[in-house]
């Protein structure tokens, strides 16, 4: 089965997704959307053959359309992708799913009820290396997982339409969600608006998972160096992963400490630190976004819910929603409702 795919956004991510398309087998780019003329030439550019148009109407109404991917900003994210649902199509939309929790409820049930396939690009949760690093951390092999962190900081891109929270920590909120396989249960979070008044530009956030587990998450715009970055810390074991970093993006520390009697007296511990040899496993050379893409086909041809499905996609803009009502009042925690474990 061929799937003809319709683009609708043709910036940056849009023309991303235009590439990674064409470049798989089974799928046909049946045509483009955009408001921008000058997007379009772009995109016509990039592959000439596209058919392309500024009517969404036009678009949708296009029997060869079988899907929609949907790259526009994330604030016109519930308007064409309810229009993508209503119209019959199954749906990938860029992250976050929508920048309000009741907009993604309604666009979960208008899918289910649809019986549409409707997919939220976490593009992270199809890494080969988060796969690793989910895997070892599953497998017992770190030991008992204390704490993690992620760090995503650059000078820019600043967006026009959301913070920083809604940009860059959706990435890191739905990989805890994936590493986790659980939803926090409470969250706190800081930041400042530098840049403009509104939309904060830096953020910091710590989720509180069961076990006493907690992540912390580090977001900015306005920082001197590129990081993606990311460190669990277990029992026995220790993990760093590194998104900018091609050749060993995971590396595992067979480092830790602990408390261990000395025996003089009774009840009486010593901290005792260890340090091992470093490891650095190899990692599938494949393109996230590519694999993202092929996802995507498979669940269209299959009628399987993808990994990251509307459930997995309203679980992060709750948690995002929680993240900006903390900072709006100054760290305050943000309980969150218990929610199904994914079943991935």
């Amino acid at each position: 089965m061929t799937v003809g795919v319709g683009l609708v956004g043709c910036g940056s991510w849009g023309l991303n997704y235009l590439r990674a398309f064409s470049e798989l087998d089974g799928v046909r780019i049946a045509g483009a959307c955009d408001i921008s003329p000058e997007r379009l030439r772009e995109a016509e550019r990039r592959l000439p053959s596209l058919r392309t148009t500024g009517d969404l109407a036009g678009l949708l109404a296009d029997e060869t359309v079988d899907a929609v991917v949907v790259a526009t900003e994330a604030t016109a994210h519930y308007r064409t992708v309810r229009a993508v649902l209503e119209a019959g199509k199954d749906c990938l939309v860029e992250k976050p799913m929508t920048t309000d929790v009741s907009e993604a409820r309604r666009l979960r049930d208008l899918a289910q009820t649809g019986g549409r396939i409707l997919m939220v690009g976490h593009v992270f949760c199809y890494n080969p290396a988060i796969s690793l690093v989910r895997q070892l951390l599953h497998s017992g092999a770190i030991g008992d997982l204390q704490y993690l962190y992620f760090t995503r900081t650059n000078l820019g891109p600043i967006r026009n339409d959301v913070n920083v929270v809604w940009d860059l920590m959706s990435h890191d909120v739905s990989i805890a969600l994936h590493l986790m396989n659980q939803t926090p249960e409470w969250v706190s979070a800081q930041g400042a608006a530098f840049l403009r008044a509104g939309f904060q530009d830096i953020a910091f956030a710590t989720l509180g998972f069961a076990n006493d587990v907690i992540a912390n998450i580090r977001a900015s715009w306005l920082d001197p160096r590129k990081v993606r970055e990311i460190t669990l810390v277990g029992t026995s074991k220790m993990i760093f992963f590194d998104d900018l970093e091609s050749a060993e993006p995971v590396r595992i520390y067979d480092k830790g400490a602990s408390r261990e009697p000395t025996y003089q007296n009774f009840g009486e511990f010593k901290l005792v630190t260890r340090r091992g040899d470093v490891v650095s496993p190899a990692i599938p050379a494949t393109e996230p976004l590519k694999n993202q893409c092929q996802h995507f086909l498979q669940s269209v041809t299959s009628r399987r819910p993808p990994l990251t499905d509307a459930n997995d996609g309203l679980r992060v803009v709750e948690i995002l929603a929680a993240i900006n009502q903390s900072l709006q009042q100054r760290g305050a925690p943000v309980r969150l409702e218990p929610a199904l474990e994914n079943a991935a």
